[in-house]
């Protein structure tokens, strides 16, 4: 029979535990809270502090200084940075595998009735009984996990480098084509304007050709219709600009409320790229993607090591101290006591299920290496297809770089023309159009061999710190400079035959 300080003991701990179970928020509850939390996200963004992390740029901005800005506030790389510190963390949890553990134990049991000796009636012990332990473990051997334990942490601190080296490229790729977005919105907006402005004036002389009494009221309404045209393309071109900014300040990490003034321009910059061969093996060298799959597989090697340590023994030291009252040896109020050994064990038989753990571990081995060769037949075809691009982009610009020119000299043709009766309205405003689209084309051209520079740099993998780097850059290279991958693949080149004529 249990006491009745005992049974009021459990009521009072099942009291709480459904006291504690009924404290949940109900769902109203926790999305009124929800709802006040983005709130005051909204006050942050509104009123900004001085302590916001996020800065308001003004003035002029170039390329360079955008890059640099987004290796400082780019969420997406600020977050792939946390991951370094999750690879940390698992290093200095590998060292628990060398390391002794310390556990400290405490109890207290309250028995209804002391327990009688021999049967005559006498009780022993107390109704009351607390204990203190504290036990050390020290592990000795493990089958050879304790190194494999250690190695696989260093492999994931390197695999967290090459995720944030990645990562680092993605940012730098991302805001570079989205500078180069934003200055062509910019370009395109002001082709518009251009063009409004010509129709404008077109417009204007019709009008006075109608007071003149040699323009019909068909030739006024169709250059006015032509003016609301070019006029609903600007408010279109207006919006895509602004949309480009936008997103180039969120790329950067920078508030939206920035007003940077874009000064780097789309120039054309005929450089010689490099050789398919010479570029593969650039980006063999290079690549984040690639040597984060080869270090995947690695650590998938340690994964299938660490499978096979399950057939090898465990030996392990340990001391433990108690004080109880009891004391354990007399009838003492306290006492203590202590106890230091070793245990070895050794499973001999689990069923299949090492058997089993090892065929998986292989398998997902085999998957790695796999993942591996396609990443190699990936970066490839990203080679192949950004010199193809570049070459094609290369065409464009060449075909189109004189092409504004013609438009524009056509266009004052026309114009002259139509104020001498040569020409007609529809001839003024097909050249009008025409030069519209041939500037819109040209500048097309030179963003789309820009960004096709750019794409090569990802290709090969030179936006970003080179393999092995452990810290973000305070900046990398301009981005779309082939001169510095020639550079790179002539260095190497030298490089790799002074080793050559060493070994020989």
């Amino acid at each position: 029979m249990m006491a009745k300080g005992g049974g009021y003991a459990t009521f009072l701990v099942l009291s709480v535990l459904i006291l504690a179970a009924g404290c949940a928020p109900t769902r109203s509850d926790y999305y009124s809270s929800l709802r006040r939390r983005r709130l005051e996200s909204f006050r942050r963004w509104d009123e900004p502090s001085p302590t916001d992390e996020r800065p308001r740029i003004e003035g002029e901005l170039d390329l360079e200084e955008a890059l640099r800005l987004a290796l400082l506030y780019s969420p997406q790389l600020q977050a792939a940075l946390q991951g370094k510190e999750t690879a940390r963390g698992r290093v200095v949890e590998a060292y628990s595998e060398v390391l002794p553990s310390a556990d400290l134990s405490a109890g207290y049991v309250r028995l209804d009735q002391l327990p009688s000796m021999g049967g005559v009636g006498i009780g022993v012990g107390d109704l009351d009984n607390y204990s203190f332990r504290v036990t050390l473990t020290q592990p000795i051997f493990k089958g050879g996990a304790i190194s494999i334990a250690q190695r696989a942490a260093r492999l994931s601190s390197y695999l967290s480098d090459e995720t944030v080296r990645g990562a680092v490229e993605n940012v730098v790729e991302s805001v570079a084509r989205g500078y180069c977005d934003a200055v062509l919105a910019e370009e395109l907006v002001a082709v518009q304007e251009d063009a409004l402005q010509s129709a404008r004036a077109h417009f204007e002389a019709v009008g006075l050709k109608q007071l003149q009494g040699v323009a019909t009221e068909y030739d006024v309404l169709r250059a006015r219709v032509d003016v609301s045209n070019i006029q609903a393309d600007l408010i279109e071109q207006k919006r895509r600009r602004d949309i480009a900014r936008a997103s180039l300040l969120r790329g950067m990490g920078v508030s939206q409320k920035s007003r940077g003034e874009l000064t780097t321009t789309l120039d054309y910059e005929e450089q010689e790229p490099p050789s398919f061969r010479e570029a593969v093996r650039v980006a063999f060298q290079n690549r984040p993607d690639l040597y984060q799959a080869a270090i995947s597989a690695d650590l998938q090697q340690e994964a299938l090591n660490e499978a096979r340590t399950k057939y090898l023994p465990r030996l392990e030291g340990y001391y433990w101290h108690m004080w109880a009252r009891p004391d354990p040896r007399s009838s003492a109020v306290w006492g203590r006591q202590w106890q230091a050994g070793l245990n070895l064990r050794w499973n001999l038989f689990d069923g299949l299920a090492r058997e089993g753990r090892i065929i998986q571990q292989k398998a997902l081995l085999r998957q790695m290496q796999i993942l591996l060769g396609d990443a190699e037949q990936r970066a490839l075809l990203e080679v192949k297809d950004a010199l193809l691009e570049l070459e094609s982009a290369r065409e464009l610009v060449e075909s189109q770089s004189l092409n504004s020119e013609r438009a524009s000299r056509a266009l004052d043709l026309a114009d002259e023309g139509y104020k001498e009766g040569v020409n007609t309205e529809l001839e003024v405003l097909d050249a009008t159009a025409a030069l519209t689209r041939a500037k819109s084309l040209y500048y097309t051209a030179l963003h789309r061999h820009t960004t096709a520079r750019i794409r090569l740099q990802r290709a090969m993998g030179m936006l970003g710190p080179p393999a092995g780097t452990r810290e973000v850059p305070e900046r990398v290279g301009r981005p779309g400079d082939i001169k510095r991958l020639t550079d790179q693949v002539q260095q190497d080149q030298k490089i790799g035959q002074l080793q050559k004529g060493e070994t020989e």
